[in-house]
């Protein structure tokens, strides 16, 4: 995003509301959030449904790199290794995430998809592979 943008703008204003949700979790004022704090911040979610729909319109603003509208399969993908940091295969994922089967995520159907990222318990909503499939664990892990 290049300094001085709207998108920029918002998606700056975007994070310091969350940070400041995130502070306010901090509810045995140790100055750190820890583990607990942040399920407890994610379980307020379900009564904050503005918040996490204006969160969902300003990341598909600033994934919709063409600016059609839409978020395409190669959109998608980008924000998956971005917050893996690292390649990965969203294909499949993609399929299961495209609600009308249209090639692409709609406004709608990525607002969906990102409250049930953030606040479904259903394993079996699509939203929950937003950010793609959870790694199997490798044979080290198993030991672990």
């Amino acid at each position: 995003m290049e300094p001085g943008t709207e998108l920029r703008a918002r998606i700056e204003a975007l994070l310091m509301g969350w940070w400041d949700e995130l502070s306010a979790a901090d509810t045995d004022k140790d100055g750190r959030v820890d583990v607990h704090e942040v399920h407890a911040l994610m379980d307020r979610l379900h009564s904050m449904p503005e918040a996490v729909t204006a969160t969902a319109r300003t990341i598909f603003d600033a994934i919709d790199e063409n600016r059609d509208g839409q978020i395409s399969r190669t959109e998608h993908r980008r924000l998956v290794e971005t917050w893996h940091g690292r390649s990965v295969d969203t294909d499949a994922v993609f399929d299961l995430l495209d609600l009308d089967g249209d090639g692409y995520l709609s406004r709608p159907e990525f607002a969906l998809l990102w409250s049930q990222f953030w606040m479904s318990d259903d394993p079996a909503e699509p939203g929950n592979l937003l950010c793609g499939r959870i790694p199997e664990p490798g044979p080290a892990s198993r030991r672990a």
